[in-house]
């Protein structure tokens, strides 16, 4: 089976024409489907990206087929329209989770060094 065409966000789809990979139309009422970059890697086929899905199932894609700067971690739009997907970068959404995911590792480091013993240096007394 051939993979369907992915347009990153700076080809522009045609206006009204897309819906969501689920089959909705698009409008601000149903957002468009998120993916996340899982991983970027080299591969003796050029660099490629792993991308999480919704349902926690992973695909690689080429990198050439993702918005330019994408790093791991970030959130892409997925929008189906009748050319393929179009992928976009969502940088506020990104950040919004980055800062949730650090305030819960602050969280949790702030915890565990409660129930460690530390000397005055502040290294763990074994």
């Amino acid at each position: 089976m051939k993979p369907e065409p992915v347009r990153p966000e700076t080809e522009s789809a045609p206006e009204g024409s897309g819906t969501t990979p689920a089959g909705h139309a698009a409008t601000p009422d149903v957002p468009a489907e998120r993916w996340t970059v899982d991983g970027l890697e080299d591969t003796p086929r050029g660099p490629v990206a792993r991308l999480e899905l919704p349902d926690g199932r992973t695909v690689v894609r080429p990198l050439s087929d993702l918005p330019p700067g994408v790093r791991g971690g970030d959130l892409l739009a997925v929008t189906d329209g009748p050319d393929g997907v179009t992928l976009s970068l969502l940088p506020d959404e990104t950040a919004a989770r980055r800062r949730a995911a650090q305030a819960t590792l602050d969280t949790l480091n702030a915890a565990g060094r409660a129930d460690l013993p530390l000397n005055d240096d502040g290294d763990i007394t074994l």
